[in-house]
């Protein structure tokens, strides 16, 4: 047995919707006795609306980068969440900044605010500002992840060194698509699929893990790591092997 665990954003879904001929490779993968599974840095809220919509099979979903767990079901296995008073210093701190907007993440749902609307939304364009304002979302005292909206890729880079250097311990950014993770100090992609790992009682050479952006190099790196050709070179660089889709990488493994 097999089992992939595959980002979203740009690998699964390089389009408005995913291309039928990944969800059919998805299927006949799964229905030889293969797992697939998902590990985005996505929302419960979203991932769940997206495999919905495209109809994607799945085994295990690992949402937040790495911070929320749920399994075929939908049921939750693990929900991990940021320091409260230094999640608000963080909100704090991107309130200052050339941003478009941010999302705070309970650990199922999100919420935007906006903080410059005369710039272009390219990660949340599509999402609505909460109807709840920040201090009814902030008294529930839960969040999970904080997700900064942002044109700048220079900036994205600045604002990621910032919270890794000056919340050391408590939290850690990745730079992602348009936009910047931040989430609990120890959570990744790859903690997230070692979970998997230990809660199904998987090998792990059996673990494959394919991905296109930064915060996909935990998992890449410590499973058998696949990267998507579009990719930069530091994704690259640490995968055993690049694939153009996922139905060519589960072609590739379906002849092991």
């Amino acid at each position: 047995m097999k089992i992939l665990a595959s980002d979203y954003d740009g690998t699964l879904r390089t389009e408005e919707l995913v291309d039928i001929n990944d969800v059919h490779a998805i299927h006949e993968f799964r229905a030889a006795g293969n797992m697939f599974g998902l590990v985005t840095g996505r929302s419960m809220e979203s991932i769940q609306t997206e495999i919905q919509k495209n109809k994607i099979e799945f085994d295990f979903i690992v949402a937040n980068n790495g911070g929320v767990i749920y399994d075929r079901d939908f049921q939750r296995l693990q929900v991990l969440y940021m320091d409260f008073n230094k999640a608000l210093d963080i909100i704090a701190y991107i309130k200052t900044l050339d941003c478009v907007s941010y999302v705070i993440n309970d650990g199922f749902h999100r919420f935007k605010f906006s903080v410059d609307e005369n710039q272009i939304d390219h990660k949340y364009g599509n999402m609505p500002d909460t109807n709840e304002h920040e201090e009814e979302v902030l008294d529930r005292g839960k969040i999970s992840q904080l997700v900064v909206s942002l044109n700048d890729t220079m900036l994205a880079e600045e604002i990621s060194h910032y919270i890794n250097t000056n919340f050391k311990g408590y939290a850690v950014a990745y730079v992602n698509v348009n936009c910047v993770d931040i989430v609990p100090e120890g959570v990744s992609k790859a903690e997230g699929l070692y979970f998997i790992e230990q809660h199904l009682g998987l090998e792990h050479d059996a673990i494959y893990a394919i991905g296109d952006s930064f915060n996909d190099i935990p998992m890449i790196e410590e499973f058998h790591g696949c990267a998507m050709m579009h990719a930069r070179s530091a994704i690259v660089e640490p995968a055993e092997h690049v694939f153009i889709s996922i139905e060519e990488c589960i072609a590739f493994l379906m002849k092991l």
